[in-house]
């Protein structure tokens, strides 16, 4: 070969190269993955469902959980009054599987999984991309599915999912079809009244500490960007099916998951005993206004065995909740509690003191319990030097001048 056919070699290897769609038309997905090739209007991509009916348990969860479910504590559980008057039934649950992990504009949803009911069923619908190419069919699957919806419900999807859809929505010259619809992410409620008792919130994590429902042969999440390109460069349909099986999976649990966290905040005390998990769902409700309920999470959660720096926690939170309730006398008793029982005894004198004070005028009994804190503090500082109280004595301090002056007016008042 002389230097011109060399040459010539060469810029054939640098040519561009087309999408090979002949090759793209005999992919052997299907081998070990039942789905089919769906076609419209933008071109071809690979589709699999799944059914599952209103009997179907996911661990512990029966699905008819959320078929029972009241539509009106869906804003609760979001706190976003959108979702008012919206049946989950009627909504689409969406999980992605990505190129990347990071985000970002060079990140495409190779795969989108899209739970929803049918009657009493449900179905997982999963667009599957099998060269980059397919793109526009796979969204436009989605989109079709997505203009029916009357709400979305995903997990991380607010800060993930989503917005990576509207982007190639947006990249592909397509209209979005979820940019205005309501949209329940689930991790923000998970970790509401979870967090506390799990190691971490990840989705697999939550099915195990939860729904009782443990994966078997499960591909990380981390793993599936590598799983993907692998499949592009062997096309080997096996090679991919356990990333199926892994978004089915994280389908399937949003269904249960939103059924019970509907349970969960319609009737609490039902379905939570473990005293983390109710401690986490009173400040819920205490955010919610809902503060017998919230008093009730705390007084439950007290009642069981929990760590000292938890118990300190929880009894500082219900004597809060007692207090917004107006319920002075067991409030009062929540903090006697705490300066003879916890460890810090600066927010139970402060919260009497506000009480002697504002409550039941006794000034004297509140410069008291202001000098205790002080004297607990001069010890504390004295005992361990690297603990500084300083801005806590400061306003201590300015507590106890403002009450003498008080209690100097009282005196020469009754003087006259």
């Amino acid at each position: 070969m002389d230097l011109r056919d060399k040459l010539r070699q060469f810029e054939k290897d640098l040519a561009p190269r087309q999408p090979n769609t002949v090759r793209s038309s005999h992919l052997d997905v299907d081998v070990c993955v039942e789905g089919k090739v769906v076609e419209n209007a933008k071109g071809t991509c690979f589709q699999t469902s799944s059914l599952f009916s209103a009997t179907h348990q996911h661990g512990r969860i029966p699905f008819n959980l959320l078929h029972d479910s009241d539509p009106s504590i869906f804003p609760l559980v979001a706190r976003d009054e959108a979702l008012t008057g919206v049946d989950l039934r009627d909504a689409v649950f969406v999980d992605t599987e990505t190129t990347g992990l990071a985000g970002g504009a060079g990140t495409v949803p190779f795969m989108i999984g899209m739970g929803y009911f049918e009657g009493d069923d449900f179905r997982v619908d999963q667009i599957f991309m099998r060269d980059f190419h397919e793109e526009p069919a796979a969204l436009d699957v989605v989109a079709d599915r997505l203009a029916r919806a009357k709400a979305l419900v995903s997990y991380n999807g607010k800060a993930y999912d989503l917005p990576l859809l509207a982007s190639r929505f947006t990249l592909a010259r397509m209209p979005n079809p979820a940019s205005k619809l309501p949209h329940l992410d689930l991790l923000f409620a998970v970790r509401r009244i979870w967090r506390k008792r799990l190691a971490d919130c990840s989705l697999s994590t939550v099915e195990e500490g939860v729904l009782d429902f443990r994966r078997e042969d499960d591909v990380p999440g981390w793993a599936i960007p590598g799983l993907y390109f692998d499949y592009l460069r062997s096309r080997n349909g096996c090679a991919i099916a356990p990333v199926f099986k892994h978004n089915k999976w994280d389908i399937v649990t949003l269904a249960a998951l939103a059924g019970l966290m509907g349970r969960v905040y319609a009737s609490p005390f039902d379905h939570l005993t473990h005293p983390f998990d109710l401690m986490g769902l009173g400040r819920a409700m205490a955010h919610l206004g809902r503060l017998d309920a919230a008093a009730r999470c705390y007084r439950l959660a007290l009642n069981g065995s929990l760590p000292a720096e938890e118990k300190e926690e929880a009894l500082q939170f219900y004597g809060l909740v007692l207090k917004r309730m107006g319920d002075w006398d067991r409030a009062v008793k929540v903090w006697d509690h705490m300066i003879q029982s916890v460890s810090q005894k600066i927010h139970p004198c402060e919260e009497l003191a506000k009480y002697y004070e504002h409550q039941i005028r006794r000034h004297d009994l509140a410069i008291e319990v202001v000098r205790f804190a002080l004297d607990w503090i001069d010890r504390m500082e004295q005992l361990r030097p690297t603990l500084v109280f300083t801005a806590k004595r400061k306003d201590l301090a300015y507590r106890l001048a403002r009450l003498e002056r008080k209690m100097g007016k009282v005196r020469r008042s009754r003087d006259v």
